[in-house]
């Protein structure tokens, strides 16, 4: 599966890249919100995200918002990583649309759990589209045998 990391400190983007490589998700690096932000909007791209709270720019929190408010049959499930530990931080992501909250530093057995978490939702809710789209029946037609 294709997962963003959204995230501006280039070691912590490299031991992420790493990490999901290893597991088996094909990862797309983002370096700041507007590129995450193009990235999870376009038509191809990855719907699974782990955006960092701050980053240059436009914030992980923000990118959320903007991801939500598109309401695209798509879902994108979203993991905001961040150092912030206050409750109303956590408040705020989950205000924002985002699907789970990790702080910095992590235990990665805990990020590779709820990563699976977020594929089974997203695998949950492609079935479900699945089985809303309508089904088409072809029609039977009498033919005639021709002497």
């Amino acid at each position: 599966m294709r997962i963003l990391v959204a995230e501006d400190n280039l070691v912590f983007q490299r031991v992420l890249h790493a990490m999901l490589t290893q597991w088996g998700y094909d990862v797309v690096v983002a370096s700041g919100g507007e590129e995450a932000l193009r990235l999870l909007q376009d038509e191809e791209g990855p719907r699974l995200a782990i955006l960092d709270w701050l980053m240059p720019g436009m914030d992980g929190i923000e990118v959320c918002r903007r991801v939500r408010a598109r309401n695209s049959l798509d879902y994108t499930y979203i993991l905001i990583l961040t150092a912030k530990t206050e409750s109303e931080d956590l408040l705020t992501a989950m205000e924002a649309g985002a699907d789970d909250y990790v702080t910095k530093p992590f235990k990665s057995p805990e990020l590779k759990a709820r990563l699976r978490v977020g594929c089974r939702i997203l695998e949950l809710q492609n079935r479900l589209q699945f089985t809303r789209r309508p089904v088409v029946i072809a029609p039977r037609f009498n033919v005639a045998k021709v002497q």
